[in-house]
C-alpha cells in the first residue's frame, strides 16, 4: 500500500506561532535559508502564508536560540557560522554527552542494548544503499543518551540540530566522506563494545574520541590552519574523568 502524503497544516496551524517556529528552525538548519543571509519579516509572512505576529514571536524564540539575529527595521538575519562557534558547540556536545552516557550504561536493560545494535546495523544498510543515512544515525546517537533523563536527552537534541548546520555548511570541506564515514562505524561500533561490557566510562571515551575525529576532519577541511581550542579542553577533561 502505498505510503500517506504528510497532511497540509490547517489555516489555524499556520497561524500558531509553534508551527511558524518549527517551519523557519527546520529551513535554518537545513540551509534552505543559508547562514548570513538577511531576511525581510514581510517577505517571510507571505512565503510562509502567515501573519506578521506568530513570525515575529517564532523569530524572538530562534534570536533565544542563537539561530537568528535582529536587525534595524524588523529586519533578520541567519546567524553566521564559523569555526569557532564549532569548537564550542562540539565541546559542549561532548562533555554533555561523555556525562550523559556514563550515566546511562547501567540504567540499559538488554532491550535497550539490542535496540542499540539494530541502529548500527540500520546506519550499515543506509550508507550502502543510500537510504536515510543522517536518520539512523541520529537514532543511535539518541538512543545512546535517553536512559540519563530528559533533560540530558534534551540537551543532545539541540546540540545535533546546531552541528547539523556546519554538516551542511562544512561537509563538502571533508576530504574523504567516504573515509570519514568508516571511521565513524569503527567508533560507533567501539562505542557498542564498551556498552555490552557495561564499561560506562569507556563508552563515554570512545563517544568524546568520535566526536573529536569528526571535528577535526571538519577543521581540516575548512581551514588547515585553526586550532581548536574549546575542543581539545573538552578531550582532557572527558579522559580525566573516564580514567579516575
Amino acid at each position: 500500500m502505498a505510503a500517506r502524503r504528510p497532511q497540509a497544516p490547517s489555516p489555524q496551524e499556520r497561524r500558531s506561532t509553534g508551527y511558524v517556529y518549527a517551519r523557519l528552525r527546520a529551513m535554518v538548519l537545513g540551509g534552505e535559508l543559508p547562514a548570513g543571509s538577511a531576511l525581510s519579516q514581510a517577505s517571510l509572512a507571505g512565503e510562509l502564508g502567515v501573519s506578521r505576529t506568530p513570525l515575529r514571536e517564532a523569530a524572538r524564540l530562534l534570536q533565544n536560540e542563537g539561530l537568528l539575529v535582529g536587525e534595524p527595521n524588523q529586519r533578520l538575519r541567519v546567524a553566521d557560522v564559523s569555526l569557532e562557534d564549532l569548537d564550542q558547540l562540539y565541546a559542549i556536545r561532548m562533555a554533555t554527552e561523555a556525562m550523559a552516557l556514563r550515566v546511562a550504561v547501567p540504567r540499559m536493560d538488554a532491550g535497550h542494548v539490542t535496540a542499540l545494535g539494530e541502529a548500527l546495523s540500520q546506519i550499515e544498510e543506509r550508507a550502502v544503499d543510500g537510504g536515510d543515512f543522517d536518520e539512523a544515525h541520529r537514532r543511535f546517537h539518541r538512543l545512546l543518551v535517553e536512559p540519563a533523563g530528559e533533560r540530558f536527552a534534551s540537551l543532545a537534541e539541540t546540540s545535533w540540530d546546531h552541528t547539523s548546520r556546519y554538516r551542511v555548511a562544512y561537509l563538502t570541506a571533508v576530504p574523504d566522506v567516504s573515509g570519514a564515514l568508516l571511521d565513524a562505524q569503527s567508533d560507533h561500533r567501539r562505542i557498542l563494545r564498551a556498552i555490552r561490557a557495561g564499561d560506562g566510562p569507556q563508552a563515554a571515551l570512545a563517544l568524546t574520541e568520535h566526536y573529536g575525529r569528526t571535528a577535526r576532519a571538519v577543521f581540516a577541511g575548512a581551514d588547515g590552519d585553526f586550532v581548536p581550542v574549546a575542543l581539545d579542553e573538552a578531550i582532557a577533561s572527558v579522559r580525566v574523568a573516564c580514567r579516575a
